[in-house]
């Protein structure tokens, strides 16, 4: 990964980034016979064989465009050491598994030191005291979902509610995507914003550091979902953002929901590399670090695949926001053989930029331009895929 990790950094020089990080896991117990003994540890239960594999994905705040992955962990608890359960809550953080939430947002910080801001988006499991006390700073921010045992208190150290009536600031509509993994259709949701300033304060069973401090100072952005007792929405929306950028009004209530929304993206990421053609779920390799490569490529691709359709039309992103320069080069020689006689079928796309290359891709997967749907992420893999054989022929020549 570190060659992306290099192009990534170049690419997102001096802007502003929303930086998403999740964990989701990937089970292959079906494929027990395979997979030599030892080589997986266990995910979930005691009989469950997996990985977990924690990425941050980075997207551009102006209109979340995604340039690729600033840290990538993939966890596999096949050390029975790392599995202990006893004892497990009197370690450092530095020493649990949990710490990969911070691991990732300090890699972040260090390879994108010269980009012009980071928000950082986490879900509720990584809302924990220490990335509070150690990540944000004057480039740096955090936009997390607040876990449920949180204690808020305010300037006068009391207790405080974070839906209080009195906090309201105001009423949204909000766009809720399908998710097929708990079928939910998509609907509009009318929202309810409330907004505060408040203190959480270090939980008792935190080892006292003192670079970790006694509070930290947050602001919390309630939206809930106004339902009216209708049984038509089994999952209401209800989330409880924190973060260290200042909000005040629904404006700004509304930059904070909305950044923490990009998180369906990374969302997206995950669920086309389990189907979709990439079916990382399915791989027949036998080893784990066979398995730990392929899953590093493959999210890599994924990407690529997941921004080409999205900006498949899209002729004013360069694109080597997306691509190397040389493999811009090598794209556009082939386009040449791709194009036919008819106007209908040469790339009117304007050169250089995601459309341009998008429709190349889509060429090689075997998309043809009078083909009645536009290329989808399958088509855009196999055209990923037949490329890198042309790279590789090209390596081999101009070496």
């Amino acid at each position: 990964m570190e060659g992306h990790f290099d192009s990534l950094a170049r690419r997102v020089h001096g802007r502003d980034l929303i930086c998403i990080q999740d964990t989701s896991d990937y089970m292959y117990t079906h494929h027990k016979g395979i997979l030599k003994e030892g080589t997986l540890g266990r995910i979930g239960d005691d009989y469950t064989l997996g990985v977990r594999v924690h990425p941050m994905l980075v997207v551009d705040a102006a209109d979340e465009f995604v340039y690729g992955f600033s840290s990538f962990e993939i966890i596999n608890r096949n050390n029975p050491s790392e599995n202990r359960r006893e004892e497990y809550k009197k370690l450092n953080i530095e020493d649990k598994e949990s710490y990969r939430w911070i691991q990732a947002a300090l890699n972040t910080k260090r390879l994108l030191n010269e980009a012009q801001s980071l928000t950082i988006v986490g879900d509720r499991e990584s809302d924990l005291y220490q990335i509070w006390s150690r990540i944000p700073d004057d480039r740096t921010h955090l936009v997390i979902r607040t876990s449920l045992t949180r204690v808020f208190v305010n300037g006068k150290g009391e207790k405080i509610n974070a839906v209080d009536s009195k906090k309201r600031v105001g009423h949204l509509k909000l766009t809720v995507p399908v998710n097929f993994r708990k079928e939910r259709k998509s609907r509009e949701a009318h929202i309810e914003v409330f907004v505060q300033q408040a203190w959480t304060r270090r939980p008792l069973s935190l080892k006292n550091r003192a670079n970790d401090g006694e509070e930290v100072p947050v602001y919390v952005v309630v939206a809930k979902e106004i339902t009216n007792g209708s049984k038509e929405v089994s999952d209401p929306i209800e989330w409880k953002l924190l973060t260290d950028i200042r909000v005040s009004t629904l404006e700004d209530a509304m930059a904070i929901i909305s950044t923490y929304k990009s998180r369906w993206t990374i969302e997206q990421i995950f669920r086309l590399t389990k189907q979709k053609g990439f079916q990382l779920e399915s791989s027949q390799l036998e080893t784990a670090h066979a398995l730990e490569n392929l899953i590093a490529l493959v999210f890599i691709a994924a990407i690529r695949v997941f921004q080409m359709v999205k900006n498949r039309n899209d002729e004013h992103r360069r694109a080597q926001d997306l691509f190397e320069e040389s493999e811009v080069e090598l794209l556009t020689k082939i386009n040449k053989g791709l194009e036919g006689k008819s106007e209908k079928s040469k790339n009117n796309k304007k050169p250089g930029t995601i459309a341009f290359v998008a429709w190349i891709i889509a060429r090689l997967g075997n998309w043809k331009p009078e083909d009645r749907d536009p290329p989808g992420p399958i088509t855009m893999l196999k055209g990923w895929i037949t490329f890198q054989s042309y790279l590789e022929i090209n390596k081999i020549l101009s070496g």
